[in-house]
């Protein structure tokens, strides 16, 4: 998604269960939905798994995904993705804002002070007025634990005209201790 994806287009991974859960977090099911994978048959199987959770107005697939879309010369957009390595290295010297976009009980576990915390489906209906002031500051680098739940956040905060954004992917929050940033601990009330 980060080298190319379709402008508008929302970024759901396959590589958990909880796929359509996190699409019905952030979309009408019913919304008119055409999907597109890195294959024919992942295409079929996530329009399975949106059918699971309540889609019914799933339009198809787009045969041959992203590289048909391409060969058609039809736009693309695309996203910077960075390592943990390069998250950290941006914290430090200042050059972008950490958005975590992790859930309440990861961010109370540990989070980096000054960080942005909005759970990636909070972003459904918008970006707070707050969000939109820093990332016209700083660009916003977009973390969560592994990178699955930032994709989907980054592609929403683009459909919602936010586009100074850097993915990290690879890796996450906790992960920046190796690199020397240390995480806060929020007690629970």
């Amino acid at each position: 998604f980060d080298a190319a994806h379709i402008p508008g287009s929302l970024n759901v991974t396959m590589v958990k269960a909880a796929v359509g859960t996190r699409a019905a977090w952030v979309v009408d099911p019913n919304t008119q939905v055409v999907v597109t994978a890195a294959s024919d048959l992942d295409a079929k199987r996530m329009a399975l798994m949106l059918e699971a959770v309540g889609f019914r107005q799933l339009r198809g697939y787009l045969a041959g995904g992203l590289p048909a879309w391409q060969a058609a010369d039809l736009p693309t957009s695309t996203t910077e993705a960075i390592d943990v390595a390069t998250l950290a290295e941006r914290l430090q010297a200042k050059q972008v804002v950490l958005m975590d976009v992790r859930e309440q009980d990861e961010w109370q576990d540990g989070h980096v002070e000054g960080s942005l915390h909005l759970p990636f489906h909070e972003l459904r209906d918008g970006v707070p007025s707050e969000l939109r002031k820093r990332a016209a500051q700083k660009p916003l680098a977009v973390a969560c634990s592994a990178g699955n739940r930032s994709s989907l956040a980054v592609s929403l905060l683009r459909r919602h005209g936010v586009h100074e954004l850097q993915h990290v992917a690879g890796g996450g929050v906790d992960d920046l201790t190796e690199y020397g940033i240390e995480l806060t601990e929020e007690e629970t009330r």
